[in-house]
């Protein structure tokens, strides 16, 4: 399924230079996902599409700003950037350039430039649905994934900033991610960036 929102596909061709503070307020009224038992069978056969890598330091977009605030996408833009492909791999045609500017036309960034979550809503036409937890353990992120919601972790990086990347997969050897700084042909292991998950939203389409 296809929806229509302005596309423009192709991995990001940058590599990692830059890190990202981009945080984001927590919702007044968050929406809890469904969270279905699983089984321990199944815990190695959680996967979601994996459609597209998008970079926040790719240069047709790495200098658009965050609202009304003059952080880019390139120095502050990764959960924009994790943001922008989860939607592709719903099934919307965007990258994070392109959801930066609609972000901004719905009033997606608070003044600092932060995501307000709502606004993801909104620049879908409402077609998807985010969804915020107060846990921030691994159960929730499987949850996600066996709904077919898309996982969006936050956690720290060795300089102390705070960085998000999506969630795609677990094996039995942890939880695959796109991260928005790491150019890879293959998800890299959670685990190679994170020794613990901050904080986790997840984004899936209405129903």
């Amino acid at each position: 399924m296809k929806y229509n929102v302005k596309f423009w596909i192709g991995a990001g061709l940058a590599v990692m230079v830059s890190s990202c503070s981009t945080s984001s307020p927590p919702l007044q009224n968050p929406v809890y996902a469904p969270q279905p038992v699983i089984r321990p069978a199944e815990l190695v056969r959680l996967q979601l599409a994996d459609r597209v890598q998008f970079l926040q330091t790719d240069i047709r977009w790495a200098n658009k700003t965050l609202g009304g605030s003059n952080e880019s996408l390139e120095s502050e833009g990764c959960l924009v950037t994790a943001a922008a492909m989860a939607l592709v791999n719903l099934g919307f045609q965007t990258d994070p350039g392109d959801l930066t500017y609609r972000l901004k036309a719905y009033g997606g960034f608070t003044s600092n430039g932060w995501l307000v979550w709502r606004g993801l809503e909104k620049a879908t036409a409402g077609k998807v649905k985010t969804y915020f937890y107060q846990r921030k353990d691994d159960e929730v992120v499987r949850a996600c994934l066996a709904a077919g919601y898309y996982p969006l972790v936050k956690f720290n990086l060795p300089s102390s900033k705070t960085h998000w990347a999506m969630v795609v997969k677990e094996t039995d050897s942890g939880f695959y991610i796109r991260d928005p700084m790491i150019s890879s042909t293959t998800p890299i292991s959670l685990a190679s960036r994170a020794s613990k998950i901050d904080a986790v939203r997840c984004v899936g389409v209405r129903v």
